[in-house]
């Protein structure tokens, strides 16, 4: 965004409903920047989740944006007026309107993150919930930090030090991850005590971390609060099986694609299941169909079996996440 262009100016004329088409143009440019860095610099661990399906940064970006300029039937951009009027302290400088739009924007493409997480990754699913419950049981706090979710001790925290990320994250001790009550107390002490960073968690790159451990053992705790455990193995397999069920019966005995095409397929989806074992999906869906079909390119594969293996693929998610509601 050009230095010329007034941020406070655009947030002031959107709130009095005459911005012009040129500003509001200005500022989704600058969200859509801002959140396409965000998306590409800070969750850099999380890609191969968040690629599983086919869908581009760039995308990410917009689909993250998206809801802060949501409109009434007026016409009129209600969440943006509703935060920037109900902002404290109260904005009425450049500096401060720059600052307001990147919180703005960070909170929202952190809430994509968590969300398109829990649709890919039912697993991831069910850590964060038991994570959140712990969370709200001790008394912890997040906070939103440069565009991600930290779990800090309480409303006090103060910001000295460098705020750890997920790096940081995925080089701790494994044994601060055998004890399911006290996770996130274990890291935190394991902070305090020997390194200087901040005092704060990175929520989502906890989870991929606690979800790799798990996921190494083979067992999935029904919560963190407990020591029972779900047998990986066994969710992964009852749900493709369930889904190869689904392909046979909807596919290949309706003559829609051939008992060679049915295998290939299969096969595919045995590649995702170990992939979702051992830690997730690899970027772009379609790979995994393309290996089991070498003479195919990625336009056949469009026209003749993305819808199918988008959809099994969502049988599969759907199968694995009943099971971890039981």
């Amino acid at each position: 965004m050009k230095n010329s262009v007034s941020v406070l100016r655009i947030l002031q004329s959107i709130c009095e409903h005459n911005c012009s088409r040129t500003d509001m143009n200005h500022l989704i440019e600058l969200a859509y920047k801002t959140a396409y860095t965000y998306l590409n610099h800070r969750n850099k661990g999380l890609s191969k989740v968040l690629l599983a399906e086919d869908i581009t940064l760039q995308e990410m970006a917009i689909d993250s944006i998206a809801p802060l300029f949501a409109r009434n039937e007026a016409g009129d951009f209600v969440k943006l007026i509703k935060a920037f009027e109900n902002w404290t302290p109260k904005i009425d400088t450049e500096d401060t309107a720059q600052f307001f739009v990147n919180r703005l924007i960070a909170r929202s493409v952190d809430k994509y993150i968590s969300e398109i997480l829990r649709e890919s990754d039912p697993f991831f699913s069910k850590i964060l919930d038991s994570i959140t419950y712990l969370i709200d049981k001790v008394g912890y706090r997040k906070r939103n930090l440069i565009g991600t979710t930290y779990i800090v001790e309480n409303e006090n925290f103060m910001k000295t030090g460098a705020l750890p990320d997920s790096k940081f994250i995925n080089e701790l001790p494994l044994d601060l991850f055998y004890d399911n009550i006290n996770i996130i107390s274990k890291v935190f002490d394991y902070i305090k005590s020997n390194t200087d960073k901040a005092v704060a968690i990175p929520l989502n790159a906890l989870v991929m971390k606690i979800k790799s451990v798990v996921m190494s053992e083979h067992r999935l705790p029904d919560s963190c609060c407990n020591e029972q455990g779900t047998e990986v193995d066994s969710i992964l397999n009852k749900a493709l099986n369930t889904c190869i069920e689904k392909m046979n019966v909807s596919y290949v005995e309706k003559n829609k694609i051939s008992e060679i095409e049915a295998n290939r397929i299969k096969q595919a989806l045995i590649n995702i299941t170990n992939d979702l074992r051992d830690g997730g999906i690899n970027p772009g869906l379609h790979k995994y169909l393309l290996e089991q079909f070498p003479q195919l390119n990625f336009k056949d594969y469009e026209e003749k079996y993305q819808n199918l293996f988008e959809y099994l693929f969502k049988i599969l998610k759907k199968e694995i996440a009943e099971q971890l509601r039981t």
